[in-house]
């Protein structure tokens, strides 16, 4: 049962045409083209109002009246019903958005369901069936199985009578005046939704709710329906999917490997009908393509999780881009900082042409994910956009384009990697031995396998005609359904964090929203990547070459969680109000560093000068330590640790790193005396480090350069 608005509800009961499905166009449309040929001329606007939510007979008569004695009415009806399911049957039955997370959130409170239409039965049950939602109604009640069509309320009683409830327990859903007539004088709770025109005095009359649309009431509905906490690892996807399209640009790791599945959850009822994701990597494009799904390994349980109903697409290939742009209502940014000024072109393309396109379909404002590895990312991305923009467009369109979408920061707390080509390789080369021995068709011949990371053009050209052999034949048996293609590690941490700024959101199941996202940011660059860097960089200078092997060193796992201590240590007076997230933030850190078996300490410790910059995950920890006069020696040995990689494995020149160094350390805002000690301090740690490897690491004063300051 249902509370709602005090209504105790047992039931629901719809109507079809104009309140789920957006066929009242079609049907005006194919009305006139129908009469138009058997009689030489269209039915009036006016008449084809005045039918809405009649019967059949009903409309016939009101035809008569129109249109003489002698209008062949029911010829016209066969020919408007041919013209419309040819129609539906080539491009399908337009949905009323929304209609699906509604079915699916009434249906999920024990509600039971029918459909009340003054369609045929015929006509109803191939609509229903097409579009997919036939599954959630228990019975139907048509035009054609009852004397007396709506306005009289003779079928919302007896769909009523057949589910066994009172009609005062039933919610009913109209669109007309002849169908909320129908459901008002039926006794029930009556909604009403506006569709071809608006609703006039003596239909807000009879309706005890009204809504502009199905997600209007999908908001409404939210308060008054349980709702769904953080999903287990090993919960399945929604099975029903909503009329959304989602994109993720850049399917790499995190989005490949984490945002996939968050959108595959998406809100616990429903998830999106399609999801696009755009890469460079043939390889990985080919691959999800041909298998029509990929998998995420999380290690930790040893549970493969399939991301279905994903497409990839090429990233240079910009009719694929502006039509990901064109039809998403949300796209995940999934860009590393250094490509976002290239990228930002296509974004800007794909923006000007979804504003400049007639579609209605566009004018909803898209959800932006920003998900950048950087504090404040979202101006950034801002900046590059609306630059692109200016070289397309002329400035008032830019700022319109840019004010009519949301932009949302994010902070992602999980670990993730993708496999490398020669692993996906290999991975891809058994697959095609298993498929071929499954044809009864081995095939020996096959290519040395190489140690690189790249492959070969003779091992791109043998995947390809692998891919193509393999391609479209997933759906033969149970054996093919079972051969998952692996393509990303990951680690099992659930949450996204999502600064507040856009309505999509509140029903995300896996996201935390934040309205100050910043105090996130700050955690998660000084405590996760802070400490991931330092942790690598340590982990790398004596050998190791995976976090979780690494962290079987006492060593470095002693060092791990006395830096971890130490910077949550600063943090505290920071981000006073996020005490909680701190803790549950630290402590994922590490349980993830334990088990991350998978993930390379040469991925986490790249680009060291960049991550160490003044303030940046590090200088900026230990500036804020010795503000508050907080102990921050971890924190010092973690810089060290990430110059003497910088030289050791990097073999970067050491005059370009003690630059860098002392330019960072000029620009902190602490006092002059505090940056003496601290560049002594780093460069005694390095020299330290270094004492064994014989590289020469020498600075000729300690003085900060008065140009860097």
């Amino acid at each position: 049962m249902l509370i709602f608005h005090d209504y105790p509800v047992q039931g629901a009961l719809f109507d079809m045409d104009g309140t789920m499905f957006d066929t009242e166009r079609l049907r005006f449309q194919t009305l006139k083209q129908a009469s138009e040929e058997l009689i030489g001329q269209e039915f009036s606007d006016d008449y084809l109002m005045q039918c809405l939510g009649l019967s059949a007979r009903t409309a016939e008569e009101l035809a008569k009246k129109f249109y003489g004695e002698d209008v062949p009415y029911a010829q016209i009806r066969k020919r408007a019903d041919e013209l419309e399911l040819e129609s539906v049957r080539m491009n399908g039955v337009p949905i009323k958005k929304g209609l699906i997370q509604v079915l699916e959130r009434l249906r999920k409170s024990g509600l039971r369901m029918a459909v009340a239409t003054s369609s045929r039965r015929a006509i109803a049950e191939e609509y229903l069936i097409n579009a997919n939602v036939y599954k959630f109604f228990d019975l139907l009640v048509c035009g054609d199985e009852v004397e007396r069509g709506k306005p009289h309320p003779e079928i919302f009683l007896k769909a009523a009578q057949k589910l066994n409830l009172q009609p005062q327990q039933c919610l009913m859903f109209e669109d007309s005046e002849n169908g909320i007539c129908s459901a008002s004088d039926a006794g029930g709770i009556t909604i009403l939704f506006k569709d071809i025109k608006e609703p006039n005095d003596r239909m807000l009359s009879k309706a005890k709710f009204y809504y502009q649309d199905m997600y209007e009431f999908l908001n409404a509905l939210d308060e008054y329906t349980p709702e769904i906490g953080m999903p287990h690892l090993q919960e399945p996807f929604p099975q029903s999917l909503n009329q959304l399209t989602v994109g993720i640009h850049g399917f790499g790791a995190i989005g490949g490997g984490y945002i996939a599945q968050i959108l595959s959850h998406w809100d616990g009822y429903t998830r999106p009908k399609r999801m696009l994701a755009s890469t460079r990597n043939r390889l990985y494009l080919e691959s999800v393509n041909s298998f029509g799904s990929y998998s995420i390994r999380y290690g930790q349980s040893s549970y493969d999780e399939r991301i279905e109903n994903l497409s990839v697409i090429d990233a240079d290939n910009e009719q694929q881009m502006l039509e990901m742009y064109m039809q998403s209502s949300l796209i995940a940014l999934c860009l590393p900082e250094q490509a976002i000024a290239s990228e930002a072109k296509i974004i800007a393309k794909g923006l000007l042409a979804r504003f400049m396109s007639q579609d209605m379909q566009n004018n909803e404002p898209i959800t932006f994910l920003i998900i950048l590895n950087k504090v404040c990312a979202k101006y950034l991305v801002l900046k590059n956009i609306r630059e692109a923009l200016l070289e397309i467009t002329d400035e008032d369109i830019a700022e319109h384009i840019l004010s009519e979408h949301y932009f949302c920061d994010t902070v992602v707390n999980r670990m993730v990697s993708k496999l490398t080509d020669q692993a996906l390789y290999r991975q891809l080369n058994i697959k095609h031995r298993l498929f071929k021995q499954y044809q009864s068709d081995l095939n020996d011949e096959t290519i040395e396998l190489s140690d690189e990371t790249a492959l070969t053009e003779k091992q791109e050209q043998q995947i390809t005609n692998c891919l193509e052999d393999m391609r479209g034949q997933f759906q033969a048996g149970q054996f093919l359904q079972n051969m998952d293609l692996i393509l990303f590690h990951s680690e099992t941490d659930m949450p996204i964090y999502v600064e507040n700024r856009s309505p999509l959101l509140s029903k995300m199941r896996q996201m935390i929203l934040v309205d100050q996202i910043s105090d996130i940011q700050i955690i998660k660059n000084r405590l996760w990547n802070g400490c991931h860097a330092m942790l690598a960089w340590y982990a790398s200078t004596i050998g190791h070459e995976m976090i979780g092997i690494a962290m079987a060193d006492s060593k470095i796992k002693k060092y791990a969680e006395q830096v971890v201590d130490e910077v949550k240590l600063g943090l505290v007076n920071i981000v006073p109000n996020q005490a909680k997230e701190l803790d549950r933030m630290a402590e994922s850190f590490l349980n993830s560093c334990r088990s991350a078996y998978k993930d390379p300490c040469e991925r986490v410790a790249r680009d060291p000068l960049r991550k160490l910059n003044f303030n940046e995950r590090v200088f900026g920890s230990i500036e804020n330590h010795i503000h508050q006069a907080l102990p921050y020696q971890n924190l010092l040995k973690g810089a060290v640790y990430g110059y003497v990689y910088a030289l050791k494995n990097l073999n970067l020149d050491g005059e370009e790193v003690a630059q860098h160094l002392h330019k960072n350390i000029a620009q902190m805002d602490i006092t002059d005396s505090q940056k003496k000690v601290l560049s002594g301090l780093v460069v005694q740690g390095i020299q330290n480090e270094l004492k064994e490897t014989g590289i020469q690491f020498d600075l000729l004063s300690l003085e900060i350069n008065p140009e860097y300051a």
